[in-house]
């Protein structure tokens, strides 16, 4: 399947798109059970299971999310777990911006071009975006200095203005980027930030935190003993490890999970030049969208 921008695809060409990203999961979990490492489905994927036993309709991604320690080993093993695979794992470096905090699991027999990322040098194929879980720390002074951290990290380490998070963060998030203008001196605001949040991260909180992920998140409270363990949830004919604290979890998020969207809100939510569901990426693919280029109709 072949089509341009995702929002003006029609249902059976959303289901493709869903139900390939679900063979890339099938992939993802069995690697990750192999090595012992765990995770669990949250966000829209998670919500899509207990409403609707799967992909919520016009849902266009799967929402991952690992804890700090499993996350930075699946990195740190990438190599020697995917060789020989079609699979990448990256991640946002010195060199290279995915626009993405967390890592990016690739299936490189796809093509996936995101408005966002068009004029990166990177593996533009379909992905599952993982994000990791980390620790809040002990106190109201050092929890504030964390988020300071995160925001900063967040901000450099994504090196766009943020998408879904309201206008007036976009606007706070476009002066700051302008006054930092090479990669080299961004990566090294964000790796330093990273650190710092990640390491005032303390169990004895007893809370957990998505560093990463926005703006909404960082304030919200995430009691740890929701992500205690995992239990098994029907997504697509798929059995996927859900936090035990699910139900607690989302109405933190979102409130009435239960309730849909307005229907202007049932639309997937990113932006893309060009899906190939069955065609390799190569660098030439891009080519007409870069620079802010009219995107290929479906």
């Amino acid at each position: 399947m072949r089509i341009g921008n995702i929002k003006e695809a029609t249902p059976t060409q959303i289901r493709t798109l869903q139900l390939r990203e679900l063979e890339l999961l099938k992939h993802l979990q069995a690697i990750l059970k192999e090595h012992n490492l765990s995770f669990y489905i949250i966000g829209g994927t998670l919500i899509g299971a207990v409403r609707d036993g799967g992909f919520i309709p016009w849902d266009d991604d799967i929402d991952i999310i690992m804890k700090r320690k499993d996350f930075e080993k699946f990195y740190a093993n990438r190599n020697e777990w995917l060789k020989g695979t079609n699979f990448l794992l990256e991640r946002s470096n010195e060199k290279v911006s995915q626009h993405l905090t967390g890592i990016t699991f690739k299936d490189k027999t796809t093509t996936f071009i995101n408005q966002h990322s068009v004029n990166e040098n990177i593996q533009h194929s379909m992905s599952l975006d993982i994000d990791p879980l980390d620790y809040r720390p002990v106190g109201k002074f050092k929890r504030y200095l964390q988020i300071i951290y995160a925001i900063i990290f967040s901000l450099y380490n994504a090196d766009r203005v943020p998408d879904h998070q309201g206008k007036l963060l976009r606007y706070l998030a476009y002066l700051p980027l302008k006054m930092v203008p090479t990669r080299r001196a961004k990566y090294k605001i964000w790796s330093w930030a990273e650190k710092k949040m990640v390491k005032l991260g303390n169990p004895k909180s007893g809370e957990v935190v998505e560093l990463g992920v926005g703006y909404k998140a960082l304030f919200r409270y995430d009691d740890a003993k929701w992500f205690d363990k995992a239990i098994p949830i029907q997504f697509d004919g798929m059995t996927l490890p859900a936090p035990v604290g699910y139900d607690a979890y989302l109405k933190a998020v979102v409130g009435d999970y239960t309730k849909l969207p307005p229907k202007e809100e049932q639309i997937p939510k990113h932006t893309t030049y060009l899906i190939d569901t069955e065609t390799p990426y190569n660098e030439k693919m891009r080519e007409p969208f870069m620079e802010g280029k009219i995107h290929e109709k479906g």
